[in-house]
């Protein structure tokens, strides 16, 4: 007995530590084991050498370091003491542990194996009933003037019920768990979270938490007292008490991609938008990742051209002298050289006369329209130089216009389109009446010139030339009839609300360059029109679609 001790894992005695802990050592250095428990963790951002940090590369792919993990020992030793206790394999625990919000927990199907596998009862078995359609009435707590209000809202479901139940092995007794139902899950607030499961596959999760319920009620010994990592995350997102502890609550590192949206646009200061950056990192849907990114660097670089401007105003600076670009590579272009860096030589200009200097977006705006005009990758490698040296411009700014040149030299370098020798005349009629069906059918001027027109684009190369302009002839037409419409329209309306001029404005955006300047106009961020955040959200997926 004393043998088995003093060569098994713990933490009560000096033997049995130092092996835990060599353990722990051999799976830190182990990819198989889950990041908590890894000696270096993968973080997004690289380093650079003035100590920024980058988190894309040109082409928008994601860019990582490795940090040491100062808990990856420590995490290693308490999982294997968790394992002896439970006498169960430790990379078992490890795979099946989840960290929520600091908390440990289990996953459900960890915890419905541990119950079977105890030999204390037999295998778990699940009662499924359907209780008919219901309404169900639940309270939901939304934003109004910086406060939580509650608001009563109903839901009419298919309503079900689920029971864990098995046989106790020493009492030959049935026991069963807490009927789980679709109302509860309501109520509780689990059944309307934003991408729940209890939506799409509700039996699976009616069996997940009836199963939970029984390990808590007759074997909490097995789980060590710990929740199914869906509960957990469930606990640590909805939010039902208004006080101030749960309006701090809704600021930690799991806020929601719209919480966090909200946040971004409300930003008044740079400090208070560079606190939101490693809470976007942490969310795990990549495509609200990435547009949560893009609109934070949009807020980023108004912000700091906000700042900039303030500081400059305040003080007369040179003015700027101006050179010209090369005549071959692009046309005549007025490039502003801070009196500091202007040789003892070049002294033509008036070096006595001050006018304020110009911004950082104005610089950005500048270069990125010479940029476009550049007509060959001489050109564009010239201008590259003078904004990369251009002390004037932010790093927000001068990676934008890396991506502004890297798209130029791709427009320079693609190869001339090919034009289709031969296209099929039957197939050509068949999408042309497709596509004038789909012109007779559009109801207003927004769908003829985003949906109908994207189409028209997309079949270009696969119409005939006289089946592509009856098409465009038959557009214009539709166009025209809808202009006019406007036009007696305009007499009972003069003028939209201003919402939905916003959303009027989205929809006509073309960019999304445009449509980011559109959200975070200071007069849209006050509006906080949820019509705008879900104008804004569809532009935004046929713009990347």
């Amino acid at each position: 007995m004393t043998q088995q001790n003093s060569t098994s894992v713990g933490l009560l005695n000096v033997e049995a530590f130092e092996l835990s802990q060599r353990i722990a050592k051999m799976l830190a250095n182990s990819t198989l084991v889950p990041e908590q428990y890894r000696a270096t963790v993968r973080v997004k951002g690289e380093i650079q050498h003035d100590g920024s940090i980058r988190y894309k590369d040109s082409n928008g792919n994601w860019l990582y370091h490795y940090e040491e993990n100062p808990n990856a020992i420590a995490n290693c030793v308490i999982a294997l003491n968790m394992a002896s206790r439970m006498n169960t394999d430790p990379l078992l625990v490890m795979q099946n542990l989840y960290l929520i919000e600091g908390r440990p927990a289990w996953t459900s199907q960890f915890i419905t194996g541990t119950i079977n596998s105890s030999g204390r009862f037999s295998a778990l078995r699940f009662d499924l009933e359907d209780l008919g359609e219901k309404t169900v009435s639940y309270t939901e707590y939304v934003w109004e003037n910086n406060k939580k209000t509650p608001v009563e809202k109903h839901i009419t479901i298919q309503d079900m019920s689920c029971v864990a139940w098995a046989i106790e092995r020493e009492t030959n007794e049935r026991v069963e768990s807490t009927k789980i139902t679709l109302e509860m899950a309501i109520k509780e607030g689990w059944f309307q979270k934003n991408g729940s499961k209890w939506q799409t596959m509700p039996q699976q999760m009616l069996s997940y938490r009836a199963a939970s319920f029984f390990g808590r009620l007759y074997a909490p010994e097995l789980l060590m007292g710990l929740r199914s990592a869906e509960e957990e995350q469930e606990r640590s997102i909805i939010d039902v008490t208004p006080d101030e502890y749960q309006e701090q609550a809704t600021s930690a590192t799991n806020a929601s991609a719209a919480t966090l949206k909200r946040d971004i646009l409300q930003s008044k200061s740079l400090d208070h938008l560079n606190t939101l950056e490693n809470k976007i990192t942490a969310l795990e849907n990549a495509n609200e990742r990435d547009e949560l990114f893009k609109l934070f660097n949009a807020q980023k670089t108004k912000l700091s051209s906000q700042q900039e401007s303030s500081e400059q105003n305040t003080a007369p600076v040179r003015k700027p002298r101006t050179r010209k670009a090369n005549a071959q590579e692009a046309q005549t272009v007025v490039e502003e050289i801070p009196a500091e860096e202007v040789s003892p030589v070049d002294t033509s200009t008036t070096d006595d006369e001050f006018t304020p200097r110009k911004t950082s977006d104005e610089m950005r705006k500048l270069y990125s329209a010479e940029l476009h005009k550049a007509e060959s990758l001489g050109g564009i490698k010239d201008f590259t130089g003078l904004f990369e040296n251009d002390g004037r411009l932010t790093e927000p700014h001068k990676a934008y216009l890396r991506e502004v040149a890297q798209q130029c030299k791709d427009k320079l370098t693609q190869p001339p389109v090919q034009q289709q020798q031969t296209i099929d005349p039957n197939k050509s009629k068949s999408a042309r009446d497709g596509i004038e069906q789909m012109i007779q059918n559009a109801t207003d001027i927004y769908t003829l010139e985003t949906q109908v027109a994207n189409t028209i684009n997309g079949y270009k190369s696969k119409l005939t030339p006289e089946d592509h302009q009856a098409i465009l002839n038959l557009y214009a037409q539709r166009k025209t009839l809808f202009s006019q419409q406007s036009m007696f329209e305009a007499d009972q309306s003069e003028q939209l609300p201003f919402v939905d001029s916003v959303i009027l404005k989205i929809r006509q955006a073309q960019t999304v360059d445009e449509l980011v300047v559109i959200i975070t106009d200071p007069d849209v961020t006050k509006a906080d029109d949820q019509r705008i955040n879900q104008a804004y959200d569809q532009r935004l997926s046929e713009l990347k679609g």
